[in-house]
């Protein structure tokens, strides 16, 4: 018999209409799941309190879903995560980063309309995502929505509004059409699990760069006491303002991380290609190639957390860990 943890962090697809719309209530997705659930799998509901509204979702979170998965990894098959979808991205991707060699399916899930409303698409998540958590060679992080799998931390919410709401934009679906492609699954880490530390407590900012004032923005924002590390969301291939070249060096040289990608939804940062790149590669910009913004802070955040030596966190940044990008991008 196949054992699942289900936990249930909040979001969406608990909430029911409160005074002031929709609003999570405690105790009452066990028997919503229930049917949901096929026979064969044996299951327990672990329900977060309080219940987390996904848009207050902060590293701490990431990190307790981290500890709570790492502690059952033992007891169980697989894994789903319910999580609100504005920013499951996030959560997913620092999930791949924090379970390196979990080596257990983790499907992290939601939906856009509430799991007790006629027409909801969370029944359809949910089972797709049990089917996630149940596959037998599923052997990392993943986002069953909306009939597709995508690998967890290659996903960005495209949609606001519709069912269909996340994509990969640089890489294929797991599962689509009713399908596996067992070619594109992750094999098991031969060395594994390595849990890393999951108390995020390092000061990491995503920039994302815009023309006019926001440069003083990013610059000031690179200034900050005890900032550890920045992921700058650059034009195109990556470039950024001449006139950052100096905030980007004063934070280098204290010692702050600094990474890149593109603001682009195709496609990667290409260092060197325009000159308007030579600030950040003086800086010592890690380039990460077709990495999302989401998965790019969420790496250097566990990653600042977890090694306390820049050069370990650069070189880790610029390495392939979970399929978080192209190895040639």
């Amino acid at each position: 018999m196949t054992t699942l943890c289900i936990l249930y962090a909040g979001g969406t697809i608990g909430m029911v209409p409160g005074k002031q719309g929709l609003e999570p209530r405690p105790g009452v997705m066990n028997a919503a799941l229930a049917p949901l659930i096929p026979a064969g799998i044996d299951w327990e509901l672990v329900e977060y309190a309080p219940l987390i509204d996904s848009s207050n979702a902060a590293p701490a979170d990431w990190g307790r879903l981290a500890a709570d998965l790492a502690a059952r990894r033992e007891r169980y098959d697989g894994f789903v995560v319910l999580h609100g979808t504005d920013t499951l991205a996030h959560t997913a991707s620092a999930l791949a980063f924090l379970l390196p060699g979990f080596g257990k399916p983790v499907a992290v899930t939601g939906s856009m309309r509430p799991l007790f409303e006629p027409g909801s698409d969370a029944p359809a998540n949910v089972a797709l995502a049990i089917a996630a958590a149940s596959h037998e060679r599923l052997a990392e992080v993943v986002v069953p929505f909306a009939g597709r799998v995508w690998r967890g931390c290659r996903v960005r919410k495209a949609d606001s509004a519709n069912d269909d709401a996340f994509v990969a934009p640089n890489d294929a679906p797991l599962y689509a059409d009713g399908r596996w492609f067992p070619e594109r699954l992750l094999a098991v880490d031969a060395a594994g699990f390595r849990p890393r530390a999951t108390r995020l407590d390092r000061d990491v900012a995503l920039i994302w760069l815009a023309p006019g004032a926001t440069v003083t923005a990013a610059a000031q924002t690179l200034a900050l006491p005890g900032l550890a590390g920045a992921v700058l969301v650059g034009y195109g291939a990556g470039n950024v303002p001449d006139r950052l070249a100096p905030a980007l060096a004063q934070a280098a040289a204290r010692g702050v991380v600094l990474a890149s990608v593109t603001q682009a939804w195709r496609g990667g940062v290409a260092p060197g290609c325009y000159a308007a790149s030579a600030a950040l590669a003086a800086a010592g910009a890690v380039p990460c190639g077709d990495m999302t913004p989401e998965a790019a802070l969420a790496k250097l955040t566990v990653l600042l957390s977890d090694l306390d030596d820049a050069g370990a966190v650069r070189a880790a940044m610029a390495a392939v860990a979970c399929g978080e990008r192209r190895a040639d991008a």
